[in-house]
């Protein structure tokens, strides 16, 4: 900053920003104060909470041998699909339940249940499933369960693969 006095166009701007500002009220006591934010506290506003992929349950071993591999290939045979993808996580639970237990019932072998990625690929859904899943209202019905193919929706959807 230097001390030079105003020229006469600098001068009339400066008198419309001294108009548009209000002077800084002072603290009323010491502990009202707020202390200024350090470069540490700036660091910490910026880190973005490390990325938790879900893992899915390896197949077990009672299922057929080759059925891993179909997996991985996207080569399984869907009976059903359950889409979650714009539900809230109150009623996409219930809603997944409802589908393995209809599935069970009609002796479906693998249902596919879209949840969506979400935003950055952190979805409420997508890392709720594995524990929707464990539940123990629906885990007697499930055989075991795995991420979906890219053509059948990739990380944004699961097989599940329902007992006999």
């Amino acid at each position: 900053m230097t001390n030079r006095p105003l020229r006469p166009g600098e001068t009339k701007i400066w008198g419309h920003v001294a108009r548009t500002v209000s002077p800084r009220r002072k603290p009323k006591g010491k502990g009202s104060a707020k202390p200024l934010p350090t470069r540490e506290d700036f660091g910490n506003m910026l880190r973005l909470p490390a990325q938790e992929t879900p893992t899915a349950k390896p197949l077990p071993k009672t299922l057929d041998v080759n059925q891993d591999k179909r997996v991985r290939r996207g080569r399984v045979e869907i009976d059903t699909k359950v889409d979650l993808h714009d539900l809230t996580q109150m009623t996409a639970k219930p809603a997944l339940h409802r589908a393995i237990i209809r599935a069970s019932n009609r002796n479906k072998r693998c249902l596919l249940v879209v949840t969506g990625k979400g935003m950055r690929g952190e979805g409420i859904l997508r890392r709720n499933f594995p524990a929707w899943v464990a539940d123990p209202t629906v885990r007697p019905l499930v055989a075991s369960y795995a991420p979906a193919h890219i053509r059948h929706g990739g990380s944004g959807a699961w097989y599940i693969f329902l007992k006999r």
